[in-house]
């Protein structure tokens, strides 16, 4: 059998892994496209530096809440109070700053503990007591909707202290070489080193105890593509003012859960749960001490990006929180969080919620009207649900073992799909009246397409490694 030919080899590699993983890649190519689009319309104004970075900043609180939220619907669960819970959280930190003349750390602290009763309150009511979470965070919208109001007195409250400046308009260093923030630099080239080092160790390990994973070129060509990335993003960040506290809260916190829920027994429960509680249960896994302690993080969580929006516009409001849960479901959805759980990650949450917030800064700046920005996110959640169901159980492929079995079972698939055809069009031109003869036919019909199915099959499942030996 011929050898295929190295770089046609290389790009049936490339789509085999985009068709096998569109799930995880679906909503990475929806941002090129979003970014692309809106780069054009804006005559490359959306991806300048100081939109860019502006974007990352009003990202940051939705981003926080949407890994909050991941958690929550990968065990099944729902979250609908986040919204009013988070903005009471950073109006009562503002509150007693600047009213009652608190110290910030004894604000912070009373906050957390507050936020962690009313999770594990949420988390006892759902798990114990099995009230729905739909109701009881239903109700929490209202609650928390009422003590923003009691505790706002109904007025807007500016936050003057130097500690809100801080987290919502400072940066990381403001020291500058030539035109680039340096700090922002540093940060980028590091990323790409870890990213680069972590690659290699993982396909040598792989390598070594014989795990079939992507080979060498695959590997290289995911580090090229994340090193143009982050390599965008460094540039982007370097040429404005570098990394703002509110970007790097949020990456903090993106790359904490991502470790609890790739890396830990925790996180491999609570996908379990959100998989399937019963089996779960069974397995010695407490399904509602999981459930509680995704609400108590779901809380602490909430209450940073409450402090992070209050810190960013520097005033707390009673109208603040309003529809701050859609936007975290909604970026969970787009980001492939299954709606039956156990199924998502936080990263892809995270750059849902980029995808939506991208989708408003675009629409704004390219002055569209602000009537149609509901219709589109709508559009963009509905799109995300449909594209995750009928993702849900793709097959993997392998295209260059799907060649080489094209061109070995070429003739046995030909003449399969010849009497399949034959045998259609044979029981068509029948005499209906003739019952035998159309049974007759009617088998025929039914193994020469079992033939032709097992054959396309065969096929389709093919892998390269069944024909290296060969070629």
């Amino acid at each position: 059998m011929k050898k295929i030919n190295p770089v046609l080899q290389y790009f049936l590699k490339i789509i085999s892994m985009l068709r096998t993983n569109i799930r995880d890649y679906g909503m990475y190519i929806a941002l090129v496209v979003i970014f692309g689009v809106f780069s054009i319309i804006t005559g490359g104004l959306f991806l300048g530096p100081v939109n860019f970075t502006n974007l990352l900043n009003q990202t940051a609180y939705v981003a926080v809440l949407a890994v909050g939220m991941t958690l929550v619907i990968v065990t099944r669960q729902i979250d609908l109070s986040v919204g009013f819970l988070g903005a009471f959280l950073g109006a009562y930190i503002v509150v007693e700053v600047e009213n009652a003349g608190a110290s910030v750390g004894l604000a912070l602290i009373t906050a957390l503990i507050i936020t962690i009763v009313i999770g594990f309150i949420k988390g006892f009511l759902v798990a114990k007591v099995r009230v729905p979470s739909f109701v009881v965070t239903l109700a929490g919208m209202f609650i928390f909707k009422g003590m923003l109001l009691l505790k706002t007195n109904s007025t807007t409250i500016p936050a003057t202290h130097e500690f809100f400046r801080i987290i919502g308009v400072n940066y990381l260093s403001s020291y500058q070489v030539g035109p680039f923030n340096l700090l922002a630099l540093i940060l980028g080239f590091l990323v790409i080193i870890t990213l680069a080092v972590m690659s290699i160790l993982r396909y040598r390990h792989d390598k070594k105890v014989g795990i079939k994973g992507n080979d060498l070129s695959m590997v290289i060509s995911k580090l090229v593509f994340l090193t143009i990335i982050i390599g965008f993003i460094t540039y982007t960040l370097a040429a404005y003012r570098g990394v703002s506290y509110l970007i790097f809260i949020t990456i903090i916190v993106v790359i904490v859960y991502h470790f609890l829920t790739t890396k830990t027994v925790l996180g491999r429960r609570i996908y379990a749960v959100g998989g399937n509680p019963d089996a779960a249960e069974l397995s010695g896994i407490s399904v509602q001490r999981i459930i509680i302690f995704v609400f108590i993080s779901m809380g602490v969580l909430t209450m940073i990006a409450g402090l992070m929006y209050v810190s960013m516009l520097r005033t707390a409001n009673p109208n603040y929180g309003i529809s701050w849960e859609l936007y975290a479901i909604a970026a969970t959805y787009i980001g492939g969080t299954s709606a039956n759980g156990g199924v998502g990650k936080v990263i892809n949450s995270f750059v849902g919620a980029i995808v939506i917030m991208s989708i408003q800064n675009g629409m704004k700046l390219a002055g569209f009207p602000s009537n149609i920005e509901p219709v589109v996110l709508g559009a963009v959640l509905l799109l995300a649900v449909i594209f995750d169901i009928y993702t849900r159980n793709v097959r993997s492929i392998d295209l260059v073992g799907v060649h080489y079995a094209k061109v070995k079972y070429n003739e046995e698939f030909a003449l399969a799909r010849n009497n399949y055809l034959e045998a259609k069009k044979a029981l068509k031109v029948v005499d209906k009246e003739d019952n035998l003869k159309v049974l007759e036919l009617e088998f025929e019909l039914m193994k020469a397409q079992g033939q032709y199915n097992q054959i396309k099959d065969r096929i389709r499942s093919s892998k390269e490694e069944e024909f290296v030996n060969g070629v």
